[in-house]
């Protein structure tokens, strides 16, 4: 798991500098027009990113943050695929949902396993 939640952030950061750099857009990711949400989110990407590779280094005392980390994955897969498959981001914004829905559920049911603690109790920060 431990390997799994820091490929993942280095995942999350190389998909943020993408967002920031504009590469997204080479392979059919379409953009609002203005700048300010592809850097505000590729920023967060980053940010969340760094946050995990940290986390990975110290899963055990740190695993609650993880496991937020899995339910905001599930959000980005609800906003993703909306917007990728139903609006008008490009199909490849809905792929990376469904990425992003993968990688979600295997923080939300791995992460109470791998620690024998219940989903509350990461929630809540209570699995020392």
């Amino acid at each position: 798991m431990k390997q799994f939640i820091f490929w993942t952030g280095i995942y999350n950061i190389l998909g943020g500098a993408g967002f920031v750099l504009g590469i997204w857009s080479l392979v059919g990711v379409k953009f609002p027009q203005s700048s300010f949400w592809a850097w505000g989110f590729g920023s967060a990407l980053i940010y969340s990113g760094v946050v995990l590779v940290l986390c990975s280094r110290a899963l055990p005392a740190r695993a609650s943050l993880v496991y937020w980390e899995g339910l905001l994955r599930i959000v980005g897969f609800l906003l993703f695929a909306g917007f990728g498959f139903l609006g008008d981001f490009g199909v490849i914004t809905g792929i990376l949902g469904i990425v992003e829905l993968i990688i979600g559920l295997v923080y939300l049911i791995g992460l109470p396993k791998s620690f024998s603690v219940s989903a509350t109790d990461l929630l809540l920060d209570r699995a020392t």
